[in-house]
């Protein structure tokens, strides 16, 4: 009996101290296995996932903490630059990224119907070579993976489904391309909008709405993504001329507002299967306004659906970019308003923070010094949110004094 107890006490030691030993690695980003916990003296969980070396596993931590690196921040580490520069500058946004206590990166891969990857659907953007070319010399996105993940870091491909280049710029891709096809064929599937230099894809034809589910499958299919994620573009306008024609055509006497929210979230389902059915483990999330209602009053995204369904999407991140005293949408009761949307148990709610505020014309943001590490630990504090995204990179890292300011209260919150 004493020997057998002497067995059990060395077995519980053991697993004690595995245990242990794997919380001290998961801090220092080198294993992270399933699980979450607490570090002393901070509200925000320091979430540990798990990424076996099965190629169908991904890596998306319980809790997250992301930023967005759109076309903009990509551009200067990008744009003429080797492969081996580009290789220099993502390693450093990723050291960045980890400085600043975060585990996840949104990168921009399609901001204008382009991509920033290898892709037989969609022409190469300019943002990777500065000129109109088919053929790129290397591939930024198997690069970004392949970083990324050195550093524990997720990766979610990001996307804006419906926008286009300028037409000046769309005349010059190549024609073997569906969208300049239906650009030479004057039809409505490319669209113009008042006041806007881009052209936008019309969502109102199913052929417009396969495109873009094939091109997040293609994504999903080619690339160690861990994500594949979509903002706020959807319908750009409310103007009826839009899409008079396919809405003459095609809506069976409904109304035009109901007939175009079937229209974004029939292209938000075909997206989500498109994706499943090549990894039901890459995760898939959408971006809308954080006004509820402009969601449904000017871009006919009916996000409520989204968000109390199965099949649509695997998280909502509302962009709550208000301040606490913003006299239409207070960040405190928008937050609210967005947990009670929520309700489908198998979808997360991340909110997007505007970092760029802190250094812009905002007066509340730029009065307030550390409003985006308050509003992160108030997000910490609700259990129905799971995380946050913050907007955008070169926001957060650069030589601005009250940039500096802010991330060094963000990273101590994150502490």
């Amino acid at each position: 009996m004493k020997n057998v107890l002497k067995i059990l006490i060395f077995v519980i030691a053991f697993l004690f101290t595995g245990c242990a030993h794997n919380l001290n690695e998961s801090e220092n980003n080198t294993f992270v296995p399933k699980g979450k916990y607490m570090v002393k003296n901070s509200v925000i969980p320091h979430d540990i996932s798990f990424r076996s070396d099965e190629s169908n596993e991904r890596l998306n931590y319980d809790y997250l903490k992301a930023i967005w690196i759109s076309y903009i921040d990509l551009a200067p580490m990008l744009t003429g630059k080797t492969e081996q520069q580009f290789r220099d500058n993502f390693e450093t946004a990723c050291k960045n990224v980890l400085k600043a206590k975060c585990n996840t990166v949104f990168v921009h891969v399609r901001p204008f119907g382009d991509a920033i990857y290898r892709s037989d659907i969609y022409p190469i953007s300019y943002y990777l070579t500065g000129k109109y070319e088919t053929i790129a010399e290397f591939d930024p996105l198997s690069i970004m993976t392949e970083i990324a993940h050195k550093n524990n870091i997720s990766i979610h491909a990001w996307i804006n489904p419906l926008r286009l280049e300028s037409e000046e710029h769309l005349k010059q891709i190549d024609d073997k391309f569906k969208i300049k096809q239906w650009y030479n064929a004057k039809n409505d599937y490319v669209c113009s909008v008042d006041a806007d230099k881009h052209l936008w894809l019309n969502p109102g034809y199913e052929e417009v709405r396969k495109l873009i589910a094939d091109g997040a499958q293609e994504i999903a299919r080619k690339y160690d993504v861990d994500g594949i994620h979509y903002d706020d573009y959807f319908y750009p306008t409310t103007q009826e001329k839009f899409d008079v024609k396919c809405f003459s055509a095609l809506s069976k006497g409904k109304e035009l507002s109901v007939w175009r929210m079937e229209n974004i979230s029939s292209m938000v389902k075909m997206i989500y299967n498109a994706v499943k059915s090549v990894n039901k483990n890459i995760v898939v999330g959408v971006s809308p306004q954080g006004n509820l209602e402009n969601n449904y009053n000017y871009m006919f995204a009916d996000v409520k659906k989204w968000s109390s369904e199965t099949g649509y999407i695997d998280y909502i991140c509302p962009q709550i970019y208000y301040g606490y005293n913003n006299s239409v949408k207070p960040f405190l009761k928008t937050l609210k308003d967005w947990t009670n949307v929520v309700t489908c148990k198998d979808v997360k709610l991340y909110v997007g923070l505007a970092v760029y505020k802190t250094i812009g014309n905002d007066s509340e943001f730029v009065r307030t010094t550390g409003i985006i590490a308050k509003q992160i630990s108030d997000i910490a504090a609700l259990d129905e949110c799971k995380g946050f995204v913050l907007y955008k990179y070169l926001d957060m890292f650069n030589d601005n004094q009250r940039s500096k300011t802010e991330l060094d209260l963000i990273i101590k919150q994150l502490q």
